[in-house]
């Protein structure tokens, strides 16, 4: 029996960290190098060596040339797109999130004294096709058979409602991060999770509350000295990092002040809770049509909802709080801590899918115990059952509109994993070759949704119009979509071109480049 060791990772914009599941089968955050339970989502790039987390994050005010954060917001996208260059190198977003993978994975090895080889990756539920594909990636590039992707409200009902199946309920997770936010309602009933509905935003999160202090600070100076200082990347570091404390500060205090230094000016800025909440108004406004988006989505009444778990830090904020408690009188959730639960979580189901893969291979690779401890009262394994949140579509030809159309065919909200299958007639006679575009979105018009990838193909020649062309869409249990099409005959995949930073026959090259840096 080969050795296996799974953890669960949440990748976050801001911070990230590492979870297992104990000898007793209890979830633990690991421990990074420095003793922190979280770790920085940041990279100091110094000639080979790489360093992540709370050493990279003090140093970039000092060089903030060679500083990587916020990395999360770029990922799935192309090199042209985003890109870095250290040492002659160009990284893509998968590549430097793989950097932040590799210091949890090496950290987590030293401190339980064994080697990790799978894990689960959480992403935003809100994320799409591309950004999951390169989540994946970015794992596989860290050394990692990746068991699965799930979405972070989903692993954070799972770390509250692990022991709490025997009780039904509706819980609704709002979930704001340093760079995303997610809403997600769940049901727990008859000893399973089930998701309702999903919805978010994931370029609204944490930051955006801090650039609100930052530009401000920065316009103050600007009134002093006129002089713009987030024009330096070091004094504009340096205002992050004090933007940051201001708003932790915030939360405990309705008072605090800001001093900036920049060319050997300076500006105190005197910043109230009160003051802070009316700048930052609209991005809790952000939040609560999301919300109430949701609601709608999964058709609900506020007062259907039993509890109410907040996940990520930000919604440590009294003015989330707030916002919060205007929608509903359901109790907020207190006993999973918000930076954590996402974590832990994925090491729950790590544990999980680690357990279905013995169910179909018959080896045997955790303990009786653990599967005991995973399933139903009737001994079959705990089920959690996650929905789509973005459709899935085809584009076809509307003959009497003379336009192109989306055509769903596995709408948000179902239940994943999910398959479909249709059939759509040739737009005329002798046609030679079926164009086959594949997109995901909300929108009927084609420009509207994002293209994921376009099959061409050959028919047979003489079809009359009409003729039928099949299709079967299988989105798996990390919502990512396979796209068959079968036209007369003759049979093709569509391979979606996914325009992630790295192309699947660039991984190989792209890990053992990886290996060269040393990463602490």
């Amino acid at each position: 029996m080969s050795h296996r060791k799974a953890v669960g990772i949440d990748l976050g914009t801001t911070f990230s960290a590492v979870a297992h599941l104990d000898a007793y089968g209890k979830p633990q955050i690991i421990p990074n190098a420095e003793s922190e339970r979280i770790t920085p989502s940041v990279i100091l790039f110094d000639g080979a060596n790489v360093i992540v987390g709370t050493h990279a994050k003090n140093n970039s005010v000092v060089e903030p040339e060679k500083i990587v954060d916020f990395v999360k917001r770029e990922i799935g996208k192309p090199k042209e797109q985003f890109h870095r260059e250290f040492g002659g190198k160009i990284y893509s977003a998968e590549e430097l999130s793989a950097l932040i993978v590799k210091k949890l994975i090496m950290d987590a090895e030293r401190y339980l004294n064994e080697p990790v080889t799978d894990a689960v990756i959480t992403v935003p539920a809100y994320f799409n096709d591309a950004e999951r594909t390169a989540t994946i990636t970015a794992g596989q590039l860290a050394g990692l058979n990746v068991l699965q992707i799930i979405n972070e409200p989903t692993a954070a009902a799972l770390a509250y409602g692990l022991d709490k199946l025997d009780h039904d309920q509706t819980v609704f997770v709002f979930d704001l991060g340093g760079g995303t936010f997610d809403v997600t309602i769940m049901r727990i009933e008859n000893q399973k999770l089930h998701i309702i509905a999903t919805n978010g935003d994931h370029r609204l999160g944490g930051k955006d509350w801090d650039d609100v202090i930052v530009n401000y600070v920065a316009e103050e100076f600007d009134h002093a000295h006129d002089e713009n200082p987030l024009l330096d990347l070091q004094s504009y570091q340096d205002l992050q990092t004090r933007g940051v404390a201001a708003k932790l500060q915030l939360s405990r205090r309705i008072h605090t002040a800001i001093v900036h230094n920049h060319h050997g000016k300076s500006v105190k800025v005197e910043v109230s809770r009160k003051d802070f909440e009316k700048r930052t108004r609209h991005l809790a406004e952000k939040c609560k049509t999301i919300c109430e988006i949701v609601m709608q989505e999964a058709k609900m009444k506020w007062d259907k909802i039993d509890k109410i778990l907040l996940v990520g830090g930000m919604t440590r904020m009294p003015m989330v709080r707030e916002m919060i408690s205007q929608l509903s009188s359901a109790p907020l959730v207190s006993d999973v801590n918000p930076d954590e639960a996402v974590a832990v979580g994925a090491a729950i189901q790590a544990t999980l899918s680690m357990l279905r893969e013995e169910e179909i291979t018959g080896e045997k690779v955790l303990g009786e115990n653990t599967r005991e401890q995973f399933s139903c009262r009737d001994g079959r394994l705990i089920q959690v059952t996650d929905i789509t949140s973005h459709t899935l579509g085809v584009v076809l030809w509307d003959e009497s509109n003379l336009e192109e159309y989306v055509f769903p065919m596995i709408k948000k909200r179902t239940a994943i994993p999910a398959s479909a299958k249709n059939s759509f007639g040739t737009a005329s006679a002798n046609m030679q070759h079926a164009l086959v575009k594949v997109v995901e979105g909300e929108s009927s018009l084609p420009g509207e949704c994002t293209p994921l990838g376009v099959c061409d193909i050959e028919l047979p020649p003489f079809l009359p119009k009409g003729s039928p062309v099949e299709l079967t869409y299988r989105y798996n249990a990390n919502q990512v979509l396979e796209v068959a099409v079968e036209a007369c005959g003759s049979q093709s995949k569509v391979s979606i071109e996914r325009n992630t930073g790295l192309a699947p026959n660039e991984i190989g090259k792209a890990i053992s480049s990886l290996e060269k840096l040393s990463v602490e």
